[in-house]
């Protein structure tokens, strides 16, 4: 990797195809089998300086990475997903906190709006597949040698050890 990034997010695995272009967020809850906690990495190799920052992270893939999956679903009618907290430490050390809500007002609105956006361009939410609901704090740096550990109320812990 080249200038790694950890976000918080939550990940929702579709049980039904979600088509546009009109899905709400009724039509999220339907289609959601399950939710869990993730940890996304973002990395990029520009700097994000100059007079095209957005343009340069597009061109080098919109900041693609990883993604580490909590091993413990939820279901929507379970959890009241707006209000799932999360913590981010490195090494020991809490570096960022957040709420779901902070995405959107409730990260199932970002799902419906991925599913309308991606009926523009001809494509589909197909069942099976995992969303990012999008990072509920801001993206934090880390190194080799760190250990990544996220905390999700109520959702469990996410870790990873990065080589």
């Amino acid at each position: 990797m080249n200038r790694p990034l950890v976000e918080v997010e939550l990940a929702f695995v579709l049980r039904e195809p979600l088509v546009g272009p009109s899905v709400n967020a009724a039509d999220v809850i339907r289609a959601t089998d399950f939710v869990l906690p993730c940890i996304e990495i973002v990395d990029t190799r520009q700097k994000g300086r100059g007079p095209t920052p957005l343009v340069d992270s597009i061109a080098d893939a919109a900041a693609c990475g990883l993604v580490v999956l909590g091993g413990r679903p939820a279901r929507l009618t379970d959890v009241d997903i707006r209000r799932v907290g999360a913590s981010l430490s490195i090494n020991g050390s809490v570096e960022e906190s957040g709420v779901a809500s902070a995405v959107m007002g409730n990260p199932i609105n970002s799902v419906a709006w991925l599913a309308n956006k991606l009926h523009e361009y001809g494509v589909t939410a197909e069942a099976g597949h995992v969303i990012l609901s999008g990072s509920f704090i801001k993206a934090i740096p880390f190194q080799s040698g760190d250990t990544v550990v996220a905390l999700f109320d109520p959702l469990g812990e996410v870790t990873f050890y990065a080589e």
